[in-house]
């Protein structure tokens, strides 16, 4: 009777734990790094399918360093890899921008775990998952206990480091101390005295600088390395022109792909050089942030999410904060367009319409000068015949003089003739 309750009480107790198990399956949170060194993003909190649920023995977090086109990342082997269905139940549903990522680039996303030694994989290659609730975006993952057992993997399990033996103290340098000179007793006085005690002091002196001078140095030392590590501290607190521009890449990223997901038809970035440039701590690296180099990564990380976006950089006073429209496809207004197939003309090109300008107002100058030159010509004809009718045959004795009166004259000449005319 005994026995039969035990055993009932066991089976109660095994039911139990498989319903626990069955109620809370094992859940898993997917990390990003959108580049190496990067810090690692929230991409989705993933959960088993009842069909295939996730080992217990995963960690709680795994994060996707790198991706790769190579086979042995896509190539399906039931012997080296167990495969997953999942699904995210975070409700930010990142997933199908994610896989729709994958699939454009034909990379697949993969990340090492258990101290590099376990392997997950997320292939461009999705099969599609029937039963999938409404609203769920069904992912096939892939693990492997052990990366050395799959085929044509360039990475290796980490090498056992190397075990350290002990450090020995560094051997004290023996300081002999200094000889004392002697010390004769009575027969001085008072002024023997007081030389004996300036000796024996000057000599415990000697004898402590001597003892002093390695700890001095270790001493000395020591302040070196504790400052070496404090400056260490403080440069760690500070930040690279290069991180400084994978942080705001991978933000672009960011911003982009949750533009995609997104409902909105425009996305406004704004662009400031001093806002990125107050971490830095030298002036080489600011001078390495430049608007150019920011708004190029805006563009590239436009286009990377989809290529059919326009971004267009939006009129400014300052020359280090801009604001640049991303567009959708279709939503662009007529004004962002013409300025787009315009487009910036480079220095050679700006160079040569310049030239061109400046030729165009010197054969324009010249033709002002020539047509100039003709009213005076025709002026002075005119004059020519007037004075023929006038003094007749006497008129033709000076033809072939050289009129060396001035445009003014003429003019003032011809005005004095037609007022008296008039008169």
């Amino acid at each position: 009777m005994l026995k039969d309750l035990r055993r009932i009480a066991n089976n109660q107790q095994h039911y139990s734990t498989v319903h626990m198990k069955m109620s809370n399956p094992k859940q898993l949170q997917l990390f990003l790094m959108p580049t190496p060194g990067a810090k690692p993003e929230f991409l989705a909190t993933i959960e088993g399918t009842s069909k295939t649920p996730l080992d217990s023995s995963l960690p709680d977090k795994i994060v996707l360093e790198n991706y790769t086109r190579d086979p042995w990342a896509w190539k399906p082997n039931p012997s080296v890899w167990q495969s997953f269905q999942v699904t995210s139940v975070d409700g930010r549903n990142k997933l199908p921008g994610f896989l729709k990522y994958l699939k454009d680039r034909q990379k697949s996303a993969y990340g090492r775990f258990a101290d590099k030694e376990a392997m997950w994989v997320i292939s461009y290659i999705q099969k599609g998952v029937p039963g999938a609730a409404e609203g769920q975006t069904m992912m096939e993952c892939r693990m492997s206990w052990d990366l050395s057992t799959i085929p044509g993997c360039p990475m290796k399990p980490p090498a056992p480091p190397p075990q350290a033996q002990p450090k020995q103290p560094p051997a004290q340098p023996v300081v002999k101390p200094a000889n004392k000179p002697p010390i004769r007793k009575g027969g001085f006085g008072l002024l023997g005295k007081f030389v004996s005690s300036q000796q024996r002091t000057n000599a415990h002196i000697s004898v402590a600088t001597s003892k002093g001078k390695p700890e001095a140095s270790g001493a000395a030392g020591g302040g070196a390395d504790s400052g070496g590590g404090a400056d260490n501290g403080a440069s760690g607190g500070t930040k690279t022109a290069q991180q400084v521009m994978a942080e705001f890449r991978t933000s672009m990223e960011q911003k982009m792909l949750d533009f995609d997901l997104a409902p909105e038809t425009i996305l406004k970035v704004n662009v400031s050089v001093a806002e990125l440039q107050k971490d830095l701590a030298t002036l080489e690296d600011k001078a390495k942030i430049t608007m150019e180099i920011l708004k190029y990564i805006v563009y590239e990380q436009a286009e990377e999410v989809n290529e059919e976006w326009i971004a267009h950089k939006e009129p400014s006073e300052f020359m280090d904060e801009v604001t640049i429209a991303v567009y959708k496809e279709g939503y662009a207004p007529p004004d962002v367009l013409e300025d787009m197939n315009k487009g910036e003309l480079p220095d050679e090109v700006r160079g040569q319409q310049k030239a061109m300008e400046i030729e165009r107002q010197r054969q324009a100058e010249i033709k002002a000068k020539i047509r100039e030159k003709e009213l005076t010509r025709k002026a002075l004809a005119e004059r020519a015949e007037d004075d023929d009718d006038e003094g007749g045959g006497a008129s033709a004795l000076n033809q072939k003089k050289r009129d060396r009166r001035t445009i003014e004259e003429v003019q003032r000449e011809r005005e004095m003739e037609a007022k008296r005319m008039r008169s």
